[in-house]
């Protein structure tokens, strides 16, 4: 018969479904659902197979749960971005970003953003952790169009024109 797996007292049954229930971050919501349902009683593979996840996983959140509180069970990667830039930093990137002065490229890209973190701040962060800041900053990503190839010669677009 599996066993059932037994939460600390750090939140009620009632808690821990409003955590569930009010919480916005997606893989956050995992891990509130799993523990609301394992506070119900239910077995870790009955939950795991609900929630998409192995019995292992559960065992581990419950373990997690249990050691260190609902602080353990929060999204630790959430706001990484923040913590790497100052806000005058952060005005400091979104106005370079502004004036579109880049090295020999016209646009933005996050290999630019990482570089520029990296000269200011020494520290060195992932492609996509700058593509977020870029996205943060309410920035689109913009790209030129590109040139059709069966394109007319500039002396066919004149005569073209002409007539």
């Amino acid at each position: 018969m599996p066993k059932f797996l037994v939460l600390e007292n750090h939140l009620s049954k009632k808690q821990l479904q409003r955590k569930y229930i009010s919480c916005q971050h997606p893989q956050e919501k995992f891990r509130w659902h799993a523990l609301a349902r394992i506070a119900d009683g239910q077995v870790a593979n009955t939950v795991a197979k609900d929630v998409g996840r192995s019995s292992g996983w559960i065992t581990k959140l419950v373990r997690r749960y249990n050691q260190g509180g609902a602080e353990a069970v929060k999204n630790k990667s959430k706001n990484q971005e923040s913590k790497t830039l100052t806000d005058q930093q952060i005005k400091q990137l979104e106005a370079e970003i502004q004036s579109g002065k880049t090295e020999g490229n016209a646009l933005w890209t996050s290999r630019q953003i990482q570089k520029w973190v990296e000269e200011k701040t020494d520290k060195q962060i992932h492609k996509t952790t700058a593509w977020r800041m870029f996205i943060k900053l309410e920035f689109s990503r913009q790209q030129p169009r590109p040139a059709h190839k069966g394109k007319a010669s500039r002396e066919e677009q004149t005569d073209f024109k002409k007539t």
